[in-house]
């Protein structure tokens, strides 16, 4: 038997509450493991926004459902389908007792089919109301389990991990609740110990997921038990006219490419920062940067290829860094699309206390477009990139940063714009590595919404918005590519911490990331 297990014999004579009366005489194997699991929702934490709701799978993580109130596939394969794995009509009686789901069909779809294991997604077929069970926090012998019999007459039984109702009353996550609630728009997830997974789906009898009632229930509910869906799967690697130069050299050459930036320190020369700055206006007067390289070691450091702008954050301003590429100065005109890739690593010391602003494509005029400066769609737009808080303890997704954009449109229902999430698991980054960011924006045609905003991590495309409204007049272009780091908000660093970037390109055709073995 697996070292890695903690199991425990217990017989069922304290579990007749909970069990049929033909179970009691059968003892139960209790698998107590720690193992890495294909559940990505979170249960979240009881004093944060962290966990799944009606709008986020991981609050902490900035991973969205596809559709409100979460995703589910049925006994079809289909998304959304309203073929249940099975139903069980719970009655209203308003008294403290047992109720078992048949889950064998479930059970059995997720053993034959690898990866499709996500979790358990309760939902309301019919009724009148909501159905109100005890959740994990209320410990044996009321918290739900797995049981499950095999055609040897084993009954193996497996804890319920984490669950949650999703409800659309409320941005908080209900993880950390005492009790579950299925009814009319308040569907429950439930996870359970995967060693389940091991089994041999043919030797499986029966699979009964067992919940308790509470003693106030408000309705008569059927109750529908479908799958969690999957996230979506990474796209291929694309390749763009970098590929064709490793480790950038020479790209600058191409007929494409408007700005190629290594931020190599430049040979004879006793100041840090010379050169790399020739293109850029606007850039701020903050001692908050330089160009680090093989020779900089602390904060786990590992050099791109060559030296590295280092920026530094600390408790003294929001700025880390600021400037802008003009386009005007670049190339003459101000254009309606463009591409940009920079290499983004973020330092090992990384811990901001708000989430912030990173480089992206603008159009402010210094008119309107940040700053809590509203945009009318004659005075200005921006679509800076933008990162959130770490995700925290309770994600699976713990200590990666999400990635997403900032973006001043003619859509949202703030002066200060809207934060957009990238939704994508490989825009969660991880400290002490180099990634590829690659953007691509278009401006719409005024009098449509057909403005794109695409979006590719190391070469793989992770978003795709394509119904963005930043103008209303053709005077409005692409005036910049705005190289903006900034803390929050407006909440000031707690500590000093530092993000570095390189091998900044801009061009007219998609770049991809650069072919070479040093990207770490």
């Amino acid at each position: 038997m697996d070292k890695s297990m903690r199991i425990s014999m217990t017989c069922l004579g304290g579990l007749t509450h909970t069990l049929s009366h033909s179970l009691t005489a059968i003892c139960l194997l209790f698998f107590s493991f720690s193992a890495h699991s294909d559940v990505y929702w979170s249960q979240g934490s009881e004093a944060i926004r962290d966990g799944a709701t009606f709008i986020y799978a991981d609050g902490s993580a900035k991973l969205l459902w596809r559709r409100e109130l979460g995703d589910w596939i049925d006994r079809n394969g289909t998304p959304y389908g309203n073929a249940a794995f099975s139903t069980t009509l719970v009655e209203d009686l308003d008294t403290t007792r047992p109720v078992s789901l048949d889950v064998t069909a479930l059970i059995k779809y997720w053993i034959d089919k690898p990866g499709s294991y996500h979790g358990a997604y309760l939902k309301e077929e019919s009724g009148d109301g909501a159905i109100v069970f005890d959740a994990t926090e209320a410990g044996y012998p009321a918290a739900p389990f797995l049981a499950i019999t095999t055609t040897d007459n084993e009954i193996k039984t497996f804890e319920v991990t984490r669950d949650t109702t999703l409800s659309a009353t409320t941005h908080y996550s209900l993880g950390h609740q005492p009790q579950l609630q299925v009814g009319a728009h308040t569907p429950a997830l439930i996870a359970f110990n995967e060693r389940f997974l091991e089994l041999d789906s043919a030797k499986i009898s029966k699979a009964s997921l067992y919940l308790t009632t509470t003693d106030k229930q408000y309705g008569t509910v059927q109750i529908g038990v479908y799958t969690v869906a999957p996230l979506p799967p990474a796209s291929e690697v694309e390749r763009g006219i970098a590929w064709h130069y490793p480790g950038d050299h020479g790209l600058a050459d191409h007929p494409d490419v408007i700005l190629a930036e290594t931020f190599d320190k430049p040979r004879g020369f006793l100041t840090l920062n010379a050169g790399w700055q020739e293109h850029l206006s606007d850039v701020g007067h903050y001692d908050t940067y330089r160009l680090v390289d093989t020779d900089y070691r602390i904060d786990r450091f590992k050099p791109l290829d060559g030296s590295a702008l280092q920026i530094a954050f600390n408790s003294k301003t929001n700025f880390g860094f600021t400037g802008h590429y003009r386009f005007r100065r670049l190339i003459g005109r101000e254009p309606e699309q463009m591409y940009f890739r920079y290499y983004l690593r973020f330092g090992n010391n990384w811990q901001p206390t708000d989430g912030g602003k990173l480089p992206g494509f603008s159009g402010t005029y210094d008119r309107a477009g940040w700053g809590g400066r509203a945009i009318d769609g004659y005075n200005g737009w921006s679509a800076r990139g933008a990162y959130f808080l770490q995700a925290t303890p309770n994600s699976k997704y713990n200590g990666t940063i999400p990635l997403g954009n900032y973006v001043y449109h003619l859509d949202s229902q703030s002066n200060y714009g809207e934060t957009i999430s990238w939704n994508n698991t490989l825009s969660l980054l991880q400290k002490n590595r180099w990634y590829a960011v690659e953007q691509f924006l278009k401006l719409n045609d005024p009098g449509m919404a057909n403005g794109e905003l695409t979006v590719w991590i190391d070469g793989r495309k992770i978003f795709h918005k394509s119904d963005l409204r930043f103008r209303k007049t053709t005077e409005l272009n692409i005036e910049s590519l705005w190289l903006n780091f900034y803390h929050g908000g407006t909440a000031k660093p707690a500590s000093a911490f530092f993000v570095y970037i390189d091998n900044l390109v801009i061009a007219s055709r998609y770049i991809g990331p650069m072919r070479s073995s040093r990207v770490k």
